[in-house]
């Protein structure tokens, strides 16, 4: 007996989430919702990235970063056009779904609201367990995307629940009871889904405050500036993107900077340059690129406008000079760091790695001390400095830091500061 019988569709749901645990503060970042015709094809669809208004947790689990959910809508926005999706279905269905039941029900206790009870099927229980890519490689389901995509596991589930319930007849009879679900009514907000791609093509584009710097009409621009005026820029630029982001405080201050001062668009964009190269250099003084350092570059290439050709072209001419001189390119390290005797705190799980080992946060507070900072364990008023390897954290630390104004760095940039040789 297949789906054909079964008299109202199902919902096949996926969520990918913070951590493990909605009762210890994890939640939603993303949801899916694949409704399951009678006949086991699919009749609607539902997908969004979810702001959690807090750190992300294991990207390498979900495949997501801070910047791909930090302008997705956060649940109360998007709950309501869910529920839309879900009318009409009779079950719910996932790939352990005690698990992504238990997340929803949780976001929709955020709202007040409560989900109600109804029929529920476990792909997992029913398959015999197993995770859901050995589960579909057993019946000749291919995945379509990524395994932990929500939408793409939620497809997944809903090929393999069709197969499951053809050997599961006492199942479908049950099915063909049931009425459907009498879900809840949320208030209705103006917002729109937000899928991975999305979130991806608008990282792709221009940063704001270069759109704004490369918009200037060059006739309208006041003659070229000295290379005073250059170099103070880049000193403006290097401060501005030492947390690897450019708040909107920060973009003002460039773009009218950049005004003021009379730096032309060319002038702008080889300054931008002239700091990759700078970075770039520094990378590559040891002989290789480290994978911190690469994403590093790529992060302030794109923050700085530059395309990946430019960033090759930039790397080639720094290993092309390192060959030429046959000498460590990075200058030696000055007498006393800028930060001596700054009050440092740490947020997120660190990223780099230090003779070959990621740096653990004992590690990091140890090197911290030992270039002459005071380590802290949270966020105060009298913190004068806050590491993150995330640029767009939404932990609690880095809440706190922007609240009270404390300078924030991004974690590369800070061991660089210290003199730490990654």
């Amino acid at each position: 007996m297949s789906l054909s019988s079964i008299a109202g569709p199902i919902a096949v749901i996926d969520v990918e989430t913070t951590g493990l645990f909605p009762f210890h503060h994890d939640r939603v970042i993303e949801v899916a919702a694949v409704i399951v015709r009678a006949d086991g094809g699919i009749e609607r669809e539902f997908v969004s990235l979810v702001n959690p208004a807090r750190d992300i947790g294991p990207s390498r689990v979900h495949g997501l970063t801070s910047e791909d959910i930090l302008h997705a809508p956060q649940f109360s926005e998007i709950a309501a056009l869910m529920l839309e999706t879900l009318a009409g279905t009779v079950a719910i269905a996932a790939h352990n779904v005690r698990f992504d039941r238990q997340f929803l029900e949780s976001e929709f206790a955020r709202l007040g609201s409560q989900l109600p009870e109804c029929f529920s099927i476990c792909t997992m229980q029913l398959a015999g367990g197993g995770k859901l890519t050995d589960c579909c490689r057993d019946y000749d389901i291919s995945l379509e995307g990524e395994a932990h995509h929500a939408l793409a596991d939620a497809r997944a589930a809903a090929r393999l629940l069709t197969c499951l319930l053809a050997d599961q007849p006492r199942l479908v009879q049950k099915l063909r009871q049931l009425s459907p679900i009498q879900w809840p009514t949320v208030p209705k907000i103006e917002a729109q889904p937000v899928t991975r791609d999305e979130s991806r093509c608008r990282q792709a584009e221009l940063p704001t405050f270069m759109q704004r710097l490369l918009g200037r009409r060059r006739d309208h621009a006041l003659p070229d500036a000295s290379d005073g005026a250059i170099i103070a820029y880049g000193a403006l630029l290097d401060r501005a993107l030492e947390d690897r982001q450019v708040d909107d405080i920060e973009s003002d201050a460039l773009v009218e900077t950049a005004a003021k001062w009379g730096l032309s668009t060319d002038q702008i964009d080889h300054a931008h340059r002239d700091y990759l190269n700078q970075l770039a250099v520094a990378a590559v003084a040891d002989g290789s690129v480290s994978d911190t350092e690469r994403r590093d570059l790529k992060l302030v290439a794109r923050l700085l406008g530059q395309t990946k050709r430019d960033l090759d072209e930039v790397l080639n001419e720094a290993t092309a000079i390192l060959c030429e001189t046959h000498r460590d390119l990075v200058a030696a390290p000055a007498g006393e760091s800028s930060l001596l005797g700054m009050r440092v705190c740490f947020t997120g799980q660190l990223q780099c790695q230090y003779s070959g080992q990621l740096i653990s946060r004992e590690l990091a507070e140890e090197l911290a001390a030992k270039a002459g900072l005071v380590v802290m364990d949270s966020v105060t008023r009298k913190c004068d400095l806050l590491v993150l390897t995330d640029p767009h954290s939404q932990s609690g630390k880095a809440k706190r830091a922007r609240q009270y104004g404390i300078r924030i760095m991004h974690e590369p940039v800070f061991w660089k500061a210290i003199g730490v040789r990654l």
